[in-house]
């Protein structure tokens, strides 16, 4: 048994250093791991939110409802980004002089 695993540990090492010849970096270890962080991040912070929905309690002036309110609002409307988009592809000037 430990023979098949020495012969995998091996296995393994070769396919990484024929890996590691052709690509552009190196084996950096664990790939995901930045994703993983950022799952876990927004795990721990629905899970606060819902301790806070469910006790009806705030912390300073920030509760369930306030998040809720803050996620669901519209901020397109608010800056008027249609019209700003419009002014600035207005703005735009094409030359009709280049030839293709």
């Amino acid at each position: 048994m430990a023979k098949t695993q020495n012969r995998g540990g091996e296995y393994r090492r070769m396919l990484l250093e024929q890996q590691g010849s052709r690509g552009n970096a190196p084996d950096t270890g664990e790939s995901g791991g930045f994703f993983r962080i950022r799952f876990y991040i927004c795990l721990c912070l629905f899970v606060c939110y819902l301790i806070l929905d469910y006790t009806k309690a705030s912390v300073y002036t920030l509760d369930s409802g306030r998040i809720y309110a803050e996620i669901t609002r519209d901020v397109a409307s608010e800056l008027n980004l249609e019209e700003t988009l419009a002014k600035v592809m207005d703005s735009v000037w094409v030359s009709e002089d280049e030839e293709p």
